[in-house]
């Protein structure tokens, strides 16, 4: 119960950042976004 609760919660950060990098307009933002992106994968 609570494995299928944290992956739709890492699943859910991560499509939410990554679509904030690629409609995000600073490149800063952007590289951010990605970093939180890849560490919720690995989660």
């Amino acid at each position: 119960m609570i494995e299928t609760l944290f992956f739709y919660l890492f699943a859910s950060i991560t499509c939410l950042a990554g679509l904030m990098v690629i409609s995000s307009r600073n490149p800063v933002h952007s590289v951010l976004f990605l970093i939180l992106a890849f560490f919720n994968a690995a989660g």
